[in-house]
């Protein structure tokens, strides 16, 4: 199975899509999708790291990226793909300002890296 989505209360029996999604999104989109909340998250496992008030941009991006992922309007692979490329940069900018972490004991969602959208699969 190349696509299991359920980010949506239209899933295929309300379980999840396997083959297209009820919405009309496809295993690609459904796949940058899942990976730029993954990627989020890792941008998370920095932020609560730091020690004081952290920029406004960081939870306005964070607001704005979800927002893209459960409208099933958003369809657009080159813009899930863009978001993914600057959640990865502000989650360097984290690193930075949290500062010595144990990288070791990191979940991957912090650690993996990828530049293009062919990366990404």
């Amino acid at each position: 199975m190349s696509m299991f989505c359920y980010q949506c209360q239209e899933t295929a029996k309300n379980i999840a899509c396997t083959k297209r999604g009820v919405c009309g999104k496809d295993e690609t989109t459904s796949n940058l999708q899942d990976l730029l909340i993954h990627s989020l998250q890792g941008m998370s496992v920095f932020a609560e790291n730091i020690d004081g008030a952290l920029d406004r941009k960081y939870g306005v991006f964070t607001c704005q990226a979800l927002f893209s992922t459960i409208t099933n309007a958003n369809f657009d692979d080159d813009k899930m793909a863009d978001l993914i490329r600057e959640t990865l940069t502000l989650r360097g900018e984290l690193k930075e300002l949290a500062g010595d972490i144990n990288t070791e004991e990191l979940p991957d969602a912090a650690l993996w890296e990828a530049e293009t959208k062919e990366d990404f699969n």
